[in-house]
């Protein structure tokens, strides 16, 4: 039985920006995320960039204290949040991502903000399949113990409680 090895997604988030005084730059991973469907990947991916979005500039729209009155026009410059906010909520970009990942290709999304960047990054992991084992599974254990060898087992009876130590 050669079964093909199935895909699994790593998720990375990076902000990467200059260490002030000394001309270096210094990457920090904001998360990492595990799965096995493209999907999750790219919304567990989107509800990143809206996370730093809102902490770096919140969202007018979706903020309870700012009042009509309040808000501007934007300023005809993109910033960080805008974009990230942009990509996250935007369903075509979110579809040629996906069909990206399911072809096999990793994929990045960077975004630069004042005196930083941020690194949205999906990578498709192959995963063996799982190869046979020699043990039995759970469920069809034998009830008895093998001959020779003496049982561990402690009696249960229904209908009582057995308290934990």
């Amino acid at each position: 039985m050669s079964a093909e090895p199935t895909r699994a997604y790593w998720c990375e988030v990076l902000a990467e920006g200059e260490v002030y005084g000394r001309g270096q730059t210094a990457a920090f991973v904001l998360g990492t995320f595990s799965t096995i469907s493209p999907k999750l990947a790219l919304r567990w991916l989107s509800g990143e960039a809206e996370r730093i979005a809102d902490r770096l500039d919140p969202d007018p729209k979706r903020s309870a204290w700012v009042k009509p009155w309040m808000c501007v026009n934007p300023a005809p410059i993109p910033d960080g949040p805008t974009e990230l906010r942009f990509w996250a909520e935007d369903p075509d970009e979110h579809q040629a991502a996906r069909d990206q990942l399911k072809e096999g290709a990793p994929l990045s999304v960077v975004i630069p903000d004042n005196g930083c960047r941020f690194t949205l990054t999906v990578w498709p992991v192959a995963v063996p399949p799982p190869e046979a084992s020699p043990t039995q599974p759970a469920d069809e254990q034998p009830t008895r113990p093998r001959p020779g060898h003496t049982s561990h087992r402690k009696v249960r009876r229904s209908g009582w409680l057995i308290p934990l130590l």
